[in-house]
């Protein structure tokens, strides 16, 4: 997959790298420090749809830190 967008989220004193544009019914592909803890979030996040925002919401959801995370 070619990423047309990539952002970069500092995320407590590390960096997110977030790629796709954000639309309202964006699902998530996430990649963790700890590849068993990777999945796909189609929940949605609640907020403001920006990518620090996704990033803020999703971290709690996971194990281990999120590395990078594509808009699907």
């Amino acid at each position: 997959m070619e990423a047309n967008y990539v952002h970069i989220v500092k995320f407590e004193g590390r960096d997110v790298e977030c790629y796709g544009e954000l639309e309202e019914d964006s699902n998530f592909s996430v990649v963790c420090d700890d590849e068993y803890d990777d999945d796909v979030w189609c929940d949605g996040v609640a907020g403001d749809l920006t990518w620090e925002n996704v990033v803020a919401y999703l971290q709690p959801h996971f194990g281990s830190n999120i590395l990078e995370i594509s808009a699907v």
